[in-house]
């Protein structure tokens, strides 16, 4: 075991060697990002792995006691574990009430054998490599660029799920964890709706009812409480345009953007990473991920602030301008058509038919 670790060591440090020499060479960030971007697709994913693990890490370094959403969940299993129904006695370790349906709670359960302080970095990690591969794998090697965005980062540092039921989204074996966000889940099923993944809701579902029967009138009533800062995007000033995506119903991406913009969230940074699903190319993926910057710049240091309601609405005009509106022109720009790319890039289809056969190199080429 420790002799492969240290091969896989090696070669990484081979290919990120590889990349750094590759990115020295323009001084143009455009043809940097080109460079990156026509990298070989396996070496590509291996940087990405390495860098979430580097990010999570170096994160943790930093803030070792930072506590995040993840404590939620791992302290409910916990107690479920003992035999508790985690809804009733949640304050006594939060100040909020548990919003999470229990099958986020069961998602949690395995990590329950480490320390909450390594286990949120774990979670995070696990994620990241999950998210990294579904969007390599179903996406394109561009679309690893989105791993560089506020959106996906700020995610990671607060232990938040949006980048799991991405994931999950794209991995038909892995929706089953739609049903830890229902709000997102049901937009992202919605968009890519699988017979795998409503299998694995389904399951996930009746197991849960069988743990804790109780649990769906538990978590209604946790989401009476508090919950001013859960508001459709529709809801928002503006926020009707993102239901001109319509007009593209019948591409996965006009269906994601109008149900996003349907269901009650908290509009924070971190709830823009399943935007990412909807650029085809390398230069809408580098728009999402500035914009994405830029709405993270908004929010600054105020999630420590006690009112979210405030704050989301603070800061929804920049989520809605920087990232929302330029995702809506690139949806209305594809044809009405599922099957056809349109105004430059390919769509999941395309991309998994080249991972399985010989037109990798082809499709690659288009995706720059």
């Amino acid at each position: 075991m420790a002799l492969v670790f240290r091969s896989f060591f090696d070669r990484s440090v081979t290919w990120v060697s590889e990349v750094r020499g590759t990115l020295e060479r323009h001084e143009n960030p455009a043809d940097r990002v080109q460079d990156f971007i026509r990298l070989p697709g396996k070496r590509l994913l291996a940087v990405a792995l390495l860098f979430i693990l580097g990010f999570r890490l170096t994160a943790y370094a930093v803030h070792a006691d930072l506590g995040t959403d993840f404590d939620l969940l791992y302290y409910a299993a916990v107690h479920l574990l003992a035999g508790e129904n985690p809804y009733p006695i949640v304050s006594q370790w939060s100040s909020f009430p548990l919003f999470y349906p229990l099958p986020a709670v069961l998602v949690a359960v395995p990590f329950t054998v480490l320390p909450v302080a390594v286990a949120r970095p774990a979670f995070d990690i696990v994620i990241g490599w999950l998210l990294a591969y579904a969007l390599w794998r179903y996406r394109g090697t561009y679309a690893l660029l989105a791993l560089l965005s506020g959106a996906y980062l700020l995610a990671a540092k607060l232990s938040q799920t949006p980048p799991l039921l991405t994931a999950g989204a794209l991995i038909p074996a892995l929706g089953f964890v739609l049903a830890v966000k229902p709000n997102m889940g049901v937009a992202l099923f919605a968009s890519r709706p699988t017979k795998p993944a409503l299998i694995g809701l389904v399951v996930i579902s009746l197991f849960s009812l069988a743990v804790l029967p109780s649990w769906p009138v538990d978590w209604w009533s946790a989401l009476q409480q508090r919950n001013a800062h859960l508001v459709s995007p529709v809801a928002r000033p503006f926020g009707w345009l993102l239901l001109l995506a319509a007009l593209r119903w019948r591409t996965t991406e006009g269906r994601l953007l109008v149900a996003l913009s349907l269901v009650p969230q908290n509009s924070l940074p971190y709830e823009l990473v399943p935007l990412a699903l909807i650029p085809r190319n390398g230069v809408q993926m580098g728009v999402f991920v500035v914009g994405s910057w830029l709405a993270v710049s908004a929010l600054g240091n105020n999630l420590d602030e006690p009112d979210l309601a405030a704050i989301t609405a603070e800061i929804w005009p920049v989520m809605l301008g920087a990232v929302y509106l330029p995702m809506l022109y690139f949806v209305l720009r594809r044809p009405r058509s599922e099957h056809a790319p349109g105004a430059g890039g390919v769509t999941d289809v395309q991309v998994r038919h080249a991972r399985d056969s010989s037109a990798v190199s082809h499709i690659d080429r288009e995706l720059r």
